[in-house]
């Protein structure tokens, strides 16, 4: 009789378990995101502060590397369970999924959200988040490549360069004159794939035409060219010299990097550094490679209770997202950036006016991908010599095409 009493209570537990993880699973949002590193701790933040307020579903903030293989693999299996409520993306995946039909637009989480909308966010990361008029996103940040300086080596060998807040491709090599003396590089090639893009776009040219591959042009011909210059010239560094150790260890007056850098680059003693706009090339305009994180839905079953919670943290975040700022991304939310103590963050001259923020260009069409992995093969041996410009561009095209065709 003791053995069946006790095998009853077990039983009873057991059941009261499994009723305790539904009820728990219902009583909160599962959220992934990509942030692996520093990043990781910020958005950890802005998240703890939202449990704080002790909302009726609180979040669970999960970082999951490599999320887009995770992502293919829970959306493969057909299992609403294995699926986030909610996930942090990037811009160039928005339209790509939607094409792929993985996400749900946005619509019932922002129903109640009359203040997410066009007028309170950064017009170009607002815009990568619909689809055919359709929301399907909503921006968290920008993210930038623009380029930095060593404040005391610009003094040195180019002590007027930035009078007029734009440093150029000619300025670049009047330095690499002087700096060269001293055995000191002055523009080492980083993130050239982002880098050719901007000069592309400043230009007038595209990386797409009609939503497919467009990179052998007389464009990207061009700004593959700079780089290959500075290469030719000596102004940039061998293949195979880390560049952002470099530019720590006061060996280049510059460095083309993600505005992401900072968090590394001020923990670097003695580094005196500034941070500007992407090398211009004409000397009047200039555009910055940018990215976007954005929270999206990816396509499941939500509850209405779920949808509106979701919809309660994305306002939260829009108010309350300064401390993102300390990862060197640019809030989205005009709330945060337009706020007078948002100027003490180094990127934030990227979003400071409109000039700046008209230089933010997001290339998010969903052949993006495909694009930038087929020139991306061929690009390091076009700046360094060992592919001539015009054969690589035309190899590049050719496999963008061929990836096209076979759907990948």
């Amino acid at each position: 009789m003791k053995k069946i009493v006790l095998k009853s209570i077990l039983l009873g537990a057991a059941i009261l378990g499994l009723s305790g993880c539904g009820n728990s699973a219902d009583n909160q949002i599962t959220l992934w995101n990509p942030f692996t590193g520093k990043d990781g701790d910020y958005f950890q933040e802005i998240v703890d502060a939202y449990n704080k307020t002790n909302p009726d579903i609180k979040i669970k903030n999960v970082v999951i590397p490599d999320m887009y293989t995770k992502i293919n693999t829970v959306m493969n299996s057909n299992k609403d369970k294995d699926v986030p409520d909610l996930t942090v993306m990037h811009a160039e995946r928005v339209e790509l999924f939607q094409s792929q039909d993985l996400v749900t637009p946005m619509t019932d989480v922002l129903a109640d959200q009359k203040e997410i909308n066009e007028n309170n966010y950064i017009e170009q990361a607002w815009a990568s988040g619909e689809v055919g008029g359709v929301r399907y996103t909503v921006p968290l940040d920008v993210h930038s490549s623009p380029m930095f300086y060593n404040v005391d080596l610009l003094n040195k060998y180019g002590p007027t360069a930035l009078d007029d807040g734009i440093i150029t491709v000619e300025e670049i090599d009047e330095i690499a004159k002087k700096a060269k003396v001293d055995g000191k590089i002055t523009y080492p090639v980083n993130l050239e794939l982002w880098t050719s893009m901007s000069f592309v776009t400043e230009l007038g040219g595209s990386i797409e035409k009609d939503g497919k591959p467009n990179v052998d042009t007389p464009e990207m011909k061009e700004a593959i060219g700079i780089l290959k210059h500075f290469v030719d010239s000596g102004a940039a560094q061998e293949d195979g010299d880390d560049a952002v150790q470099l530019f720590q260890s006061g060996e280049s007056v510059f460095l083309q990097d993600g505005t992401w850098g900072i968090a590394g680059h001020k923990e670097i003693e003695g580094l005196n550094y500034g941070i500007t706009n992407t090398p211009s090339i004409n000397g009047k305009t200039f555009s910055n490679w940018t990215s976007s994180h954005q929270f999206g839905l990816l396509k499941k079953e939500r509850s209405e209770e779920k949808m509106k919670a979701i919809g309660e943290f994305i306002e939260f975040v829009r108010k309350n997202s300064d401390v993102w700022a300390e990862s060197g991304q640019n809030v989205a939310s005009k709330e945060i950036f337009e706020s007078p103590d948002y100027k003490e963050y180094m990127q934030s001259f990227l979003v400071s006016d409109p000039k700046e923020l008209a230089s933010l260009k997001i290339y998010d069409f969903k052949n993006n991908g495909i694009t930038l992995d087929s020139l991306g093969v061929q690009l390091r041996d076009m700046v360094y010599g060992r592919l001539d410009i015009s054969e690589g561009l035309k190899e590049a095209q050719k496999e963008a095409d061929d990836k096209l065709k076979e759907g990948a």
